[in-house]
């Protein structure tokens, strides 16, 4: 039986001491990002580290080269490395196409690279709008400006998992266990590569955030409330409008006290995972009501201060994270 693994996990460089070992057991690992013409010069050691960091520029810079090095090692060791990341792939030749002077009415609607830039710009849009919005002082209009945008983020991501899943398919090698690199909120890839599998191979998931959890014995959800909105969106969820404002609310809280600093004192202890978790406990445990106050009083704070705030606010009202 060939084998096919998907490893989702976050880009925290705590996480890749669990995602090395399952790469390990592969020989074709397919990595969640567009093709770059110099990627596979700069695993051979070809082109230097640093300045093809300088040229990606990726948004999690510290968890992006220590994964390099991790797969420079992989590739001497004999492992098969491609990036595999179509939707992507496709968007940088739409920007590239409009740099050169062309307009999106250029684009052939019959095909993925018009539906690619439907997707964006419906999400972007969206976004941009609850940019705006998220400022006033209307807060039902901030919540309906959040549930807009997690629909066409939702709809972009079911593009992104279809599209992906539809290339993964293609390199594919009978004979060569296959490793998946994928963020957590892409579950879909899993039902469209399980649609469209040969008979002959069989899917294994890894959740490298719940192993961690295991491993220092922490219970609680990966999910934060906006995840569990926009995967809601995917699958198709039946959800009460109510419950929509109070993951949207929730978010708002979740998404002020999370850590964003990439690296922490100690890697080995799993830091992000451990606040990830506290967090979504902690904004799971407010009503819609506790939401709206909170938002208004800590929203210009430092995330450290808001998050001893909020703490304060639960002890006071004897609320317990669950």
């Amino acid at each position: 039986m060939n084998i096919l693994t998907i490893c989702y996990s976050t880009h925290r460089p705590e996480t890749l001491g669990f995602s090395a070992r399952i790469m390990q057991e592969h020989d074709l690992i397919l990595l969640e990002e567009p093709p770059h013409p110099d990627f596979q010069r700069m695993l051979n050691g070809e082109i230097d580290l640093d300045e093809h960091m300088l040229e990606i520029d990726p948004g999690y810079p510290v968890f992006a080269r220590r994964q390099y090095k991790l797969l420079q090692f992989m590739k001497k060791a004999g492992k098969e490395i491609v990036q595999a990341e179509p939707f992507l792939e496709k968007l940088l030749h739409i920007h590239f196409f409009f740099a050169d002077g062309h307009s999106p009415d250029e684009i052939d609607i019959e095909s993925e690279e018009y539906e690619v830039y439907c997707r964006e710009r419906d999400a972007t849009g969206t976004l941009l709008d609850y940019y705006q919005t998220v400022r006033s002082a209307d807060y039902g209009a901030i919540l309906k400006s959040m549930q807009a945008f997690a629909r066409a983020d939702a709809a972009r991501f079911m593009l992104r998992d279809i599209l992906r899943a539809k290339r993964i398919i293609s390199l594919l090698q009978a004979g060569r266990k296959t490793y998946i690199e994928a963020g957590s909120i892409h579950l879909a890839l899993h039902k469209y590569l399980g649609q469209k599998l040969p008979d002959d191979w069989s899917l294994r998931v890894h959740f490298i955030e719940r192993e961690a959890m295991q491993r220092i014995g922490l219970k609680g959800s990966i999910f934060n409330p906006g995840d569990e909105l926009t995967l809601s969106y995917i699958f198709g969820k039946t959800m009460r409008q109510e419950r929509e404002d109070l993951l949207c609310a929730q978010s708002l809280i979740y998404a002020k006290l999370v850590r964003k600093d990439e690296t922490r004192p100690d890697d080995t202890a799993f830091p992000h995972t451990r606040d990830d978790v506290e967090t979504i406990a902690i904004a799971r445990a407010l009503s819609l009501d506790a939401c709206h106050e909170l938002f208004y009083r800590i929203r210009t704070m430092t995330t450290d201060d808001a998050g001893i705030y909020v703490r304060k606010y639960l002890k006071r009202r004897g609320l317990s994270m669950c």
